[in-house]
């Protein structure tokens, strides 16, 4: 796994293209995905984070059911079409799945590094951008033919927009195969994507000069969550310390 620090954007966006011209050399470059963390925390879904009270992959499958039947009618405006979709609805309201929130943007990657609402003010703590270097092998994903929880591989899921937010924060998700849910099993220490990951570190006394170019560029709370929550959060943001 590779490792570097930046202070500014610019610094950011030239690691990025550095990391890419290497890449690049004699080949097409496949998407670079990003994600961004407000501090150094395992690399790792929510659905592994947690302790389940029972059988971690039976508690999943429960989740998930659980989720399609309790209250259709809060889901069915999202007009699911099938497993994958669900999955991705689950995410993006809170629900534990086996799914990890990447963004092909890696301005918007940078904007959740630094948000400072939800940082931890420690001494030496910093925040972190991964950046998933991938090959074309690893957006190979039959989802036509594969349900989630029977992927053999770790793979990248483009998902379908089904929801505003993720358009907003040019979403997609890397999904496990059960036995690395099982043993909660990082990214980063996994044979197929250890030596594809970047570690970008950011220093809190960077992240208000960061927050502030990242909105002249069009990056904020109101363009990432185009709803009131993130127009509130905007408005905050823009007039109070």
């Amino acid at each position: 796994m590779l490792v570097e620090e930046i202070q500014s954007v610019s610094e950011y966006l030239e690691v990025i293209k550095r990391y890419k011209q290497q890449k690049g050399e004699g080949q097409i470059v496949e998407d670079f995905v990003f994600r961004g963390q407000t501090g150094d925390h395992p690399l790792i879904p929510k659905i592994s984070r947690l302790c389940p009270k029972s059988d971690l992959l039976a508690t999943e499958r429960l989740l998930l059911e659980e989720f399609k039947r309790t209250n259709p009618l809060l889901i069915d405006e999202h007009k699911p079409y099938d497993d994958w979709d669900y999955l991705t609805l689950g995410q993006h309201f809170g629900l534990p799945t086996r799914l990890l929130d990447w963004s092909n943007n890696a301005l918007t990657a940078l904007w959740f590094a630094t948000d400072g609402n939800s940082y931890s003010s420690s001494p030496g703590a910093y925040a972190v951008v991964w950046v998933l270097m991938a090959d074309a092998d690893d957006y190979s994903l039959d989802i036509a033919n594969l349900h989630p929880f029977d992927t053999k591989e770790t793979k990248i899921f483009r998902p379908r927009i089904i929801k505003q937010r993720i358009n907003n924060q040019s979403g997609v998700f890397s999904i496990q195969p059960s036995a690395e849910i099982e043993q909660k099993r990082e990214l980063d220490q996994t044979e197929e994507f250890s030596e594809k990951l970047l570690k970008i570190k950011i220093a809190m006394e960077n992240f208000q000069e960061i927050r502030a170019d990242l909105h002249t560029l069009g990056i904020n709370a109101f363009t990432i969550f185009p709803e009131l929550e993130g127009l509130c959060s905007y408005l905050q943001w823009r007039y109070f310390k």
